[in-house]
């Protein structure tokens, strides 16, 4: 392979590995859209859960009016009076008055609420009183009966029943009712019983517009106790329970019945293909929420989503496929030309290129005008003279990258702490090892670290000041522990550390304290130094802030002369997070000074 590969021509190499560079961005670019449609599905499912969360918390509204009209024997004391009487002992006018004024304050009851349509209170003697008139006696047994198979022991218990039709005036209305006992203060045996009907055909069309309103595509089953479909999405018209085989319907209610509804997002196949779903109980009535999308729905969301991003991806490629193509042309041909010139150098005679031929004006110009330059100094015979000059140069340059090189540096610091700790000369050893990690944080080529790099950079320099001044200074850092992985833009903390050393105690305290402080505001980070020395004036804390703030995005940090450290630390702020970020200063003349930098957390394409 490496032998085929030095074969090639210089343009088939550079192409190739142009090619090679523009598979892996091509292989890296799908890694990434395939791991974006997984984090969409995960979001996806997270939002659906929201959704049967809503849809969930709609339901309590609506269910929870049934628990409000059972209390109307206790805010009416006429109520509750002739619901405790019975009919027999009252005389035909108290009858009538009573049934009246029942009827009257249930009517106004269930008029205020859309979604009931009935109310009916039978007391512990039989006695009947409802909203509405009428001889239907079926009804009534119908939910005795049902009210008779139910465990009352819990005083606060509301019966539901499933969704059945019923007529209230000639109309015929899908209901459901709601069955409780009404209880005095003083009695622990129920007074009677409250039947409240809704209108589960308002609720319905509540749950159509509720879904008509996602964009999801989200999908809607709600069972109730005994396990009945009583809603599914697309009821008018069957167009998704009736395609399901009896096998998946009841794959469907054994996975509901067996649901507590904390179960999260779960895989099941729906409609002869896989779904994704979630359960949510609804407490007030014990209905479970069966909300779910196909993945195949689910995946074409996603694809939209990614839709722009995958086309710009695209066309990215083929326009650097293109340029490439084009590019090694251009780039190979001057060294083609070279390369063949060079062949035909015949016993020290260099033959010279035409440049009035080729209209490079660029490196690969310059390269053929060099060629022909040394090529007139082979032919004056002052070859030797050239390379002994260049070597010369090379030599000199590298001599002088090592005397300055960092590397260099921060080696001979660790012999000399190595020398000092064998010495036991400590004071030497801390500030050898705290300057030698300076200078290696320094050279470091990212310019974006994690927060807890800079926290050991300003340390590190306290470490010196502190080995220079001892006892001087009291250094404190509270950062918490969640905020040290967080990427920051490089040398922001030290040189204001160093600000606050140098202007905030030109008089000394009996304590010189610095403290550096941490915090997560949404989505931004709050950092602060805080130092207890001499304080500014108010009207200088203004101004600082005032041109704090004037820096906008096109400050140039070279041009920043003065305050290095303020003015220098803020440039580069709005240069690199935006003009709302920056200092802010906080003073009190002879008691403290605190320095806020706000900057906002760094998205993966600031930290790539």
């Amino acid at each position: 392979m490496i032998k085929w590969f030095r074969k090639m021509s210089f343009r088939k190499k550079l192409l190739s590995s142009y090619i090679v560079f523009i598979g892996i961005s091509f292989l890296l670019s799908c890694i990434f859209i395939t791991n974006s449609m997984k984090m969409s599905e995960k979001e996806n499912g997270q939002y659906m859960r929201q959704f049967a969360q809503q849809v969930n918390l709609n339901m309590d509204v609506i269910f929870s009016n049934i628990d409000r009209m059972r209390f109307i024997h206790l805010i009416d004391d006429k109520v509750k009076a002739a619901v405790r009487t019975d009919r027999e002992e009252k005389s035909p006018a108290r009858v009538l008055e009573d049934d009246d004024y029942i009827s009257r304050g249930l009517n106004h009851m269930t008029n205020m609420n859309q979604y009931v349509l009935r109310a009916v209170i039978v007391n512990e003697y039989g006695d009947v009183y409802s909203n509405i008139q009428s001889e239907d006696t079926g009804y009534l047994e119908r939910l005795r009966k049902i009210e008779s198979l139910q465990d009352w022991s819990d005083k606060h218990k509301i019966y539901y029943t499933g969704v059945y039709s019923e007529k209230i005036n000639l109309v015929e209305y899908p209901l459901v009712t709601g069955i409780s006992k009404l209880y005095d203060i003083d009695s622990e045996s129920p007074i009677g019983t409250i039947y409240v009907d809704l209108n589960f055909s308002a609720v319905r069309e509540l749950l159509d517009r509720t879904l008509g309103s996602q964009k999801q595509g989200y999908r809607l089953m709600i069972f109730d106790t005994a396990g009945k479909l009583v809603y599914h999405t697309g009821m008018k018209n069957d167009s998704m329970w009736g395609k399901m085989s009896l096998q998946e319907r009841n794959k469907v209610r054994k996975l509901v019945s067996e649901s507590t509804g904390e179960n999260g997002i779960f895989n099941i196949g729906i409609e002869e293909e896989q779904a994704t779903g979630t359960i949510v109980k609804n407490n007030e009535t014990g209905w479970k929420i069966l909300a779910y999308t196909p993945r195949n729905d689910m995946i074409a969301f996603g694809i939209r989503n990614m839709a722009g991003i995958t086309v710009a991806t695209g066309a990215m490629l083929l326009a650097a496929i293109f340029l490439g193509i084009l590019l090694a042309g251009q780039i190979s041909r001057p060294v083609t030309i070279l390369a063949r010139t060079m062949d035909n150098v015949d016993q020290g005679k260099v033959k010279y290129i035409d440049e009035s031929e080729y209209y490079w004006q660029d490196e690969m110009g310059y390269l053929l005008h060099s060629y022909n330059q040394m090529g007139k100094r082979i032919n004056d015979s002052i070859e030797k003279i050239y390379i002994y000059q260049l070597n010369q140069k090379q030599t000199e340059l590298k001599m002088l990258q090592f005397q300055i090189n960092p590397h260099f540096l921060y080696n001979t610091l660790n012999t000399i702490s190595s020398i000092a700790s064998l010495e036991g000369i400590d004071e030497i050893v801390q500030i050898s090892d705290n300057l030698s990690n300076m200078f290696k944080y320094n050279i470091k080529g990212r310019d974006i670290v994690p927060l807890e790099q800079e926290l050991s950079h300003v340390k590190n320099y306290m470490g010196i000041q502190a080995v220079r001044f001892p006892g001087k200074y009291e250094f404190t850092c509270k950062i918490p522990p969640e905020l040290c992985g967080e990427p920051i833009l490089k040398f922001l903390l030290q040189p204001l550390v160093e600000n606050s050393l140098k202007h905030a105690f030109i008089r000394m305290k009996a304590v010189n304290r610095v403290v550096l402080e941490g915090e997560r505001q949404g989505e931004d980070i709050l950092l602060s130094i805080y130092d207890n020395g001499v304080g500014m004036e108010p009207e200088q804390t203004e101004r600082l802030n005032r041109e704090m703030e004037e820096m906008d995005t096109r400050t140039l940090v070279t041009n920043v002369d003065k305050g290095i450290g303020l003015r220098n630390v803020n440039a580069r702020l709005k240069n690199f997070y935006g003009k709302e970020y920056g200092i802010r200063i906080e003073s009190c003349l002879e008691e403290y000074t605190r320095i806020l930098i706000r900057i906002r957390k760094i998205g993966e394409e600031k930290n790539a």
